[in-house]
Protein backbone atom coordinates (compact mmCIF):
# COMPACT_ATOMS: atom_id res chain seq x y z
CA UNK A 1 0.00 0.00 0.00
CA UNK A 2 0.85 3.59 -0.60
CA UNK A 3 1.07 6.36 2.12
CA UNK A 4 3.42 9.72 2.33
CA UNK A 5 5.40 9.84 5.53
CA UNK A 6 7.29 13.58 5.52
CA UNK A 7 5.40 14.49 2.40
CA UNK A 8 7.11 11.92 0.32
CA UNK A 9 5.29 8.24 -1.07
CA UNK A 10 6.24 5.54 0.40
CA UNK A 11 5.16 1.84 -0.03
CA UNK A 12 4.68 -0.25 2.75
CA UNK A 13 2.87 -3.70 3.36
CA UNK A 14 -0.60 -4.62 3.35
CA UNK A 15 -2.05 -4.26 7.02
CA UNK A 16 0.94 -2.34 8.57
CA UNK A 17 1.27 -0.96 11.63
CA UNK A 18 2.65 1.91 13.08
CA UNK A 19 5.72 0.36 15.12
CA UNK A 20 6.26 -2.19 11.70
CA UNK A 21 7.00 0.98 9.61
CA UNK A 22 9.29 2.43 12.56
CA UNK A 23 10.82 -1.03 12.95
CA UNK A 24 11.41 -1.36 8.86
CA UNK A 25 13.14 2.26 8.85
CA UNK A 26 15.36 1.74 11.85
CA UNK A 27 13.77 4.40 13.99
CA UNK A 28 14.49 4.14 17.47
CA UNK A 29 10.82 4.05 18.99
CA UNK A 30 11.90 5.81 22.20
CA UNK A 31 12.49 9.19 20.64
CA UNK A 32 10.21 9.51 17.69
CA UNK A 33 6.64 11.32 17.64
CA UNK A 34 4.25 10.44 15.19
CA UNK A 35 0.89 12.54 13.52
CA UNK A 36 -1.21 10.48 11.24
CA UNK A 37 -3.30 12.21 8.78
CA UNK A 38 -2.89 15.69 11.45
CA UNK A 39 -3.68 13.76 14.72
CA UNK A 40 -0.38 12.96 16.97
CA UNK A 41 -0.71 9.79 18.17
CA UNK A 42 0.32 8.05 21.25
CA UNK A 43 2.97 5.20 21.74
CA UNK A 44 0.76 2.81 23.56
CA UNK A 45 -1.39 2.68 20.39
CA UNK A 46 1.84 2.22 17.53
CA UNK A 47 1.26 -1.58 17.63
CA UNK A 48 -2.40 -2.04 17.28
CA UNK A 49 -2.90 1.29 15.07
CA UNK A 50 -3.06 -0.44 11.26
CA UNK A 51 -2.57 2.25 8.47
CA UNK A 52 -4.84 2.63 5.56
CA UNK A 53 -3.86 3.45 1.69
CA UNK A 54 -3.09 7.12 1.19
CA UNK A 55 -2.47 8.22 5.27
CA UNK A 56 -0.41 10.89 5.50
CA UNK A 57 2.33 10.51 8.64
CA UNK A 58 4.86 12.84 9.97
CA UNK A 59 7.57 11.18 11.95
CA UNK A 60 9.65 13.31 14.04
CA UNK A 61 12.35 12.58 15.70
CA UNK A 62 13.36 14.42 18.84
CA UNK A 63 17.22 15.86 18.96
CA UNK A 64 18.34 17.40 22.60
CA UNK A 65 21.29 19.31 22.87
CA UNK A 66 22.38 23.09 23.94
Amino acid sequence: MQVKINGKAAELPDNSSLKDLLLARELPLDVVIIELNGEIIHRGQWEALKLSPDDSLEVLRIISGG
